[in-house]
C-alpha cells in the first residue's frame, strides 16, 4: 500500500488565498442594476433593483397643484421612462405627439408606452407641499423629507453583492439602502 504524501502547508497557504481572493472578488462585482440617490449636501444612498423592476417619482404639480406619477425602469444601465400619470394637464404637462399612448384611466390621465431615456433623474426636491417621493420596489423614499430644497441625482449604477448584502443595515433612505458617502468639495 502507498502512503499518500502530505501536501505542504504552504501550498495550502497559498491555495486558501487563491480561493480567497476569488470570491471576495465575485462579492465586490458589480453585477445587479440599482439607483444611487445623491443629495447636493449630506450622504445619499444605494437603492437595490431587480431585472425589469421599475420605480416612480411622484409629487405635487406645482401650478395646478395635483398629482403627478412619473414611472421609470433601468435599461442597459439608463434610466427610460415608461409612462407618467397625471390627474389633469398641468403647464408643460400632457401628451407629446409621438411619443407613447395617452388615454384616460378614471380621474387619471395616462400616458403609456413612452421609451423615452432620460438619463439621470436631477430634481429640485420641493417642500412639504409638493412631496416628491421616490417609490421603489422596497419601499418609498420622501425626498422632500429628507432633502427640501436641494438638487437630487437619481443615476442607475451596478452593485455589488457586498453593497446589497450592507444596504441591509440601512442609511438615510431606510431599511432597504445603502448609505453614499458625501463627496469631497
Amino acid at each position: 500500500m502507498r502512503s499518500r504524501t502530505p501536501a505542504r502547508p504552504g501550498l495550502r497557504a497559498v491555495a486558501a488565498c487563491i480561493m480567497a481572493a476569488a470570491v471576495t472578488s465575485a462579492l465586490a462585482w458589480p453585477a445587479w442594476d440599482g439607483l444611487e440617490v445623491r443629495p447636493q449636501e449630506g450622504p445619499g444612498c444605494r437603492l437595490p433593483l431587480a431585472g425589469g423592476e421599475t420605480f416612480v417619482l411622484a409629487f405635487t404639480h406645482s401650478v395646478d397643484r395635483l398629482p403627478v406619477e412619473d414611472h421609470y425602469r433601468v435599461e442597459d444601465g439608463r434610466i427610460v421612462q415608461e409612462a407618467t400619470r397625471l390627474r389633469q394637464f398641468g403647464a408643460g404637462m400632457g401628451h407629446i405627439h409621438g411619443v407613447g399612448e395617452g388615454r384616460a384611466d378614471g380621474d387619471w390621465w395616462e400616458v403609456t408606452g413612452m421609451g423615452r431615456e432620460v438619463g439621470d433623474l436631477v430634481v429640485r426636491a420641493g417642500g412639504p407641499q409638493v412631496g416628491h417621493l421616490l417609490h421603489h420596489p422596497g419601499g418609498t423614499v420622501a425626498l422632500s423629507g429628507r432633502w427640501a430644497g436641494q438638487r437630487v441625482t437619481i443615476r442607475p449604477e451596478r452593485q455589488s453583492t457586498i453593497q446589497r448584502a450592507l444596504s441591509s443595515l440601512g442609511g438615510p433612505c431606510g431599511a432597504d439602502s445603502q448609505t453614499v458617502p458625501e463627496e469631497a468639495p
